[in-house]
């Protein structure tokens, strides 16, 4: 079997897989900048490519997938469920493709998107974002189409796979290539015995609202969109100083940020407003809605957080708030992991503020 991962330094995965006897390969989650570096390997080689795959629609970067259909005259491949305008060829749980003596068959694994897919091969698998290695878990599954409910039974297919099978995820923070099956289910947070309310409970304590950003590369990759400039994307992100679509880090709770008190916190700006960094991680629609704001608040979206960072003063006492408070007990706890020294929450949150009546700008 030819087996081989194109994007050397990368977070962003792209496998080559195909026959050694009669060099039929396919492309399996290309990424838009490695189009033209994957046809001279391709030429170089002397392999013929058959199809390009997306193993889901990527909301972390542009697909390759619509340009090398073009270039390369082949079909693109995706799940019934995809929502790509220009996918040839659809997927159904369990269809088989053969190149030569190798063949594919292919799992549905709905829960990050509707469209998830887990490519099985003989002694290995792709795993799309279903599933990540060790503690970054999944792809989120807060996205347009992410369910937990569905990514928890989509998890119970991995029962009928052994230990020894390889997991190949189309991403990773932290340069690992791959990663045992039996050993994820010991140290994968996801892979933990759980009820499904103990697992829909599991991802409500994350609470990441989606970022406006990665929503537009969906948009664009729905559209076949064959140009960068689609969807910028932020540098942080595209470089993989962060993790966009990882969201199942330790559970919260793994860093525990000191909480106050709406009328802790107004008594605290009254005497230190100079020292104070008010950090609103609700969407845009929140923050300028019904509840309105605290009075000198800045707004940044918890799912843009770790793109933004550097918006947010190290030298100064940051107090992150949302509307209840799950959200922003998230925040500060990413802000201690990132080594911010002092970062609180506000309990309750906007609705705790208004229930006692204090300030607010709308």
């Amino acid at each position: 079997m030819i087996f081989k991962q194109l994007n050397p330094g990368s977070s962003c995965r792209t496998y080559l897989v195909g026959s050694e006897r009669t060099k039929e390969v396919v492309l399996i989650d290309p990424v838009l900048d490695g189009v033209d570096r994957y046809l001279r390997l391709l030429q170089t080689d002397g392999l013929k490519l058959r199809w390009v795959i997306d193993t889901h629609t990527h909301a972390d970067h542009i697909s390759g997938a619509a340009l090398l259909q073009n270039k390369a005259q082949v079909h693109y491949l995706m799940h019934l469920n995809s929502e790509v305008k220009c996918v040839s060829k659809k997927l159904r749980e369990r269809d088989a493709l053969g190149l030569g003596e190798l063949t594919m068959t292919f799992m549905h694994t709905p829960g990050h998107t509707t469209d998830s897919l887990v490519v099985l091969l003989p002694d290995r698998f792709l795993s799309g974002d279903f599933l990540f290695i060790g503690e970054d878990g999944s792809g989120r599954l807060d996205l347009p189409g992410g369910s937990a409910a569905a990514h928890h039974q989509s998890l119970k297919k991995l029962d009928q796979l052994p230990d020894a099978a390889l997991m190949f995820p189309a991403h990773d923070y932290k340069g690992r290539e791959h990663a045992r099956l039996g050993d994820q289910r010991k140290s994968n947070p996801l892979l933990q015995p759980r009820t499904r309310d103990e697992y829909l409970a599991y991802w409500d304590s994350l609470a990441l609202g989606p970022a406006d950003w990665m929503r537009k590369v969906l948009d664009a990759n729905h559209a076949c969109a064959t140009d960068a400039s689609a969807a910028p994307i932020p540098a942080e992100a595209s470089s993989g100083a962060c993790s966009p679509c990882a969201a199942a880090a330790p559970a919260l709770g793994a860093l525990r940020a000191s909480a106050l008190s709406p009328v802790q916190l107004r008594d605290r700006a009254a005497k230190e407003q100079a020292r104070l960094f008010i950090l609103d991680v609700r969407e845009p629609e929140e923050y300028n809605g019904e509840l309105g704001h605290i009075p000198g608040s800045v707004l940044i979206p918890l799912g843009q957080l770790e793109t933004r960072f550097g918006e947010v003063p190290r030298d100064k006492t940051v107090v992150a708030v949302c509307k209840s408070g799950r959200r922003s007990a998230r925040a500060a706890e990413l802000l201690l992991a990132k080594g911010f020294r002092d970062a609180f929450t506000m309990t309750g949150g906007m609705m705790a503020w208004d229930d006692e009546e204090l300030p607010v700008e709308r």
